[in-house]
């Protein structure tokens, strides 16, 4: 794709949501250095009648050396030790509960002490991030603390979801936000592993 991983890169998709946000976190997870998101993604920029192109892009090859930051990935075994993280399920509220689930996953439930806010409460029409004081209020009612010091674990079912919020906790000045790309399918499959329901 022609990159280093040192240049600016912006991920957009077809409106806005989690796609873009789940490829701009595994990119800064490798070890880009500057990566955002294009709020309203392709929408929004033909809407702005800004410049489009139609042909293929073969960019000059270039070395990306993979250099994962773990800061901000959170392992299923990092979250059973650390009492003091605070974890934000952002599934639905079926899946929460353990009313509905994957056919891919052995359980259903959540995992023990996380807290709940659909991911869709981040965004507002699919168009863009709801605005920080709009955020900020949901937040607040769920209890979650922006302390500098505490860690706070964003999942969802494989990651994705879990991206979207990872990036509007970011916006906010959380500073310590990991997400658990292993998620609920991999909390599930751990049978050692506890569940709420």
């Amino acid at each position: 794709m022609g990159l280093t991983g040192k240049e600016t890169i912006v991920v957009y998709e077809s409106g806005f949501g989690m796609r873009a946000s789940r490829v701009g976190w595994m990119v800064e997870y490798a070890g880009a250095r500057k990566v955002y998101l294009l709020e309203g993604g392709f929408q929004a920029w033909r809407k702005s009648q800004l410049p489009v192109e139609n042909k293929v892009v073969r960019p000059e090859q270039r070395t990306f050396r993979i250099r994962p930051v773990s800061r901000l990935l959170a392992t299923a075994d990092e979250i059973r030790s650390d009492k003091s993280t605070q974890i934000l399920d952002v599934r639905t509220e079926k899946e929460f509960t353990g009313k509905e689930g994957r056919t891919c996953d052995k359980r259903r439930g959540r995992i023990p002490h996380a807290r709940w806010l659909e991911w869709t409460n981040f965004i507002e029409g699919g168009k863009r991030f709801k605005t920080r004081s709009e955020i900020a209020s949901v937040l607040k009612e769920r209890g979650l603390n922006k302390n500098r010091s505490t860690v706070v674990v964003t999942y969802c079912h494989r990651g994705a979801r879990a991206a979207a919020a990872y990036y509007a906790l970011r916006s906010l000045g959380y500073g310590k936000v990991r997400n658990y790309v292993g998620s609920w399918h991999e909390w599930s499959g751990r049978k050692n592993l506890p569940v709420e329901k």
